[in-house]
């Protein structure tokens, strides 16, 4: 037996990197779903670069909270169905932020509650 170590394939040090995400599809739909994550990330990424107008922004800006409203609504089909068959569902942190930048929570509640109203929200950066 030889002691060399093998090279880490291509995907292997992509997989290492901080904003990459491994999925493992177990069904049709995800597949469909991881292929739609592909080009949505390249698709707002150029979105959000590529205005030079106040017009363009507001634009964009209309574009981008369509794309949340989606994202939201895609979480609530996930929470309704890992609901009816007892899966554990926790929603991304970035579906919590969401929410709570919409006036929920963040846990998919409509309002805050009195008492997370008097709390600061340590979200903001000011």
């Amino acid at each position: 037996m030889s002691s060399e170590q093998q090279e880490p394939t291509r995907w292997e040090i992509l997989a290492r990197e901080r904003n990459a995400r491994v999925i493992l599809c177990n069904s049709p739909d995800t597949y469909v779903l991881a292929d739609l994550a592909k080009s949505a990330d390249r698709a707002m990424r150029l979105l959000r670069n590529h205005f030079t107008s106040t017009e363009e922004a507001m634009k964009a800006a209309e574009k981008i909270q369509r794309y949340y409203d989606l994202t939201i609504e895609l979480h609530k089909l996930i929470e309704e169905i890992s609901s009816q068959f007892n899966i554990k569902y926790r929603p991304p942190r970035a579906i919590k932020r969401i929410l709570k930048a919409s006036g929920g929570n963040g846990d998919g509640a409509d309002r805050e509650s009195a008492e997370s109203q008097d709390e600061p929200d340590k979200t903001r950066l000011s």
